[in-house]
């Protein structure tokens, strides 16, 4: 798993398209690895994907934006679609078609909406880690895109907290204490930039999340803290 490593560091994240970039060239290296075994092995953090229908998934999505099929995006539909159509295509084809494709979509990611650019890289990247933990790797905690991608989860659930109106949450991280929120914050979360993000789009349990290190009682922020549903056990990555 060197090389995944590798990739990680000749890129130099200072953008969303060059994050996004980071990432599939990550993945793309890994893939070059996988046995076929890895790839039939269920995902823990995607019940009913395997390895190889995550990739679908990523391979798929980056189809779908360059083609402008983007009517249902994030939905269940359309990334069951996305699995569906590279469901009996040979593997080698589907890592074929992302780099074919890819490097295309980063520039489209450079002249895109905002919130579109930066859910295709975090998505991305989350499931770079959900990968990872499938195949039995360590997820990219010590890398340039972590701290640049919490950055923008920060500043997405920020929003989120104040459009919604819900009581505001400090952060005590390594780069430093953030507000999410308006007002004065009574509950504080220590947690890494890397731990954050797993929370933030739904790769922590509820009981995981409840085990994080609180000051004061956080029952009434768990659950707008997930992009997506908690899962049911416990993750490891």
């Amino acid at each position: 798993m060197g090389g995944a490593g590798a990739a990680g560091a000749r890129l130099i994240v200072v953008d969303i398209a060059t994050a996004y970039a980071t990432t599939r060239e990550s993945l793309l290296e890994l893939g070059d690895t996988l046995t076929g075994d890895q790839l039939d092995t269920p995902v823990p953090a995607l019940p009913g994907w395997t390895v190889k229908d995550t990739y679908g998934h990523l391979v798929g999505e980056c189809a779908d934006v360059l083609d402008g099929r983007l009517d249902g995006m994030i939905s269940d539909q359309w990334t069951a679609a996305q699995v569906a159509r590279h469901a009996t295509t040979p593997f080698t084809e589907v890592l074929a078609e992302w780099r074919e494709r890819g490097p295309e979509l980063d520039r489209w990611i450079e002249e895109a909406r905002p919130t579109r650019a930066m859910f295709l890289a975090l998505d991305a990247y989350t499931h770079e880690q959900d990968l990872l933990a499938a195949v039995g790797e360590r997820g990219r905690r010590d890398d340039p895109r972590v701290r640049f991608l919490a950055g923008l989860s920060r500043d997405a659930f920020d929003r989120r907290f104040r459009n919604d109106g819900i009581p505001a949450l400090r952060l005590v991280q390594p780069a430093g204490e953030f507000v999410l929120g308006d007002g004065e914050p009574s509950v504080t979360l220590h947690v890494d930039d890397y731990e954050l993000m797993r929370m933030l789009f739904g790769r922590r349990s509820l009981a995981q999340m409840r085990a994080a290190r609180w000051d004061g009682d956080p029952t009434a922020l768990l659950d707008h803290l997930h992009l997506f549903p908690c899962p049911e056990v416990d993750l490891s990555d």
